[in-house]
């Protein structure tokens, strides 16, 4: 099915952004359940904006533009 949705997507940093996103969910669950705070898209959009920027840095510099540019159109 992951890789029905890489075919399909055609893009360079699927996975790096699948990845991010679950793991915010997963933030976003723990977050609820352990500190009984209310879930929502913006604080999750908010952190895997931020979750990407730094994950950013792991990057060859010469993609670490386009990745940039790609989590700038989300925001």
């Amino acid at each position: 099915m992951m890789l029905l949705a890489n075919e399909d997507a055609h893009h360079q940093f699927f996975m790096e952004l699948f990845i991010i996103g679950a793991w915010l969910i997963w933030k976003e669950r723990n977050n609820q359940i352990f500190n009984r705070a209310i879930h929502s898209l913006v604080s999750w959009k908010r952190g895997f904006l931020e979750e990407a920027s730094l994950q950013a840095k792991r990057f060859k510099p010469s993609k670490i533009d386009s990745f940039l540019a790609l989590i700038s159109a989300f925001s």
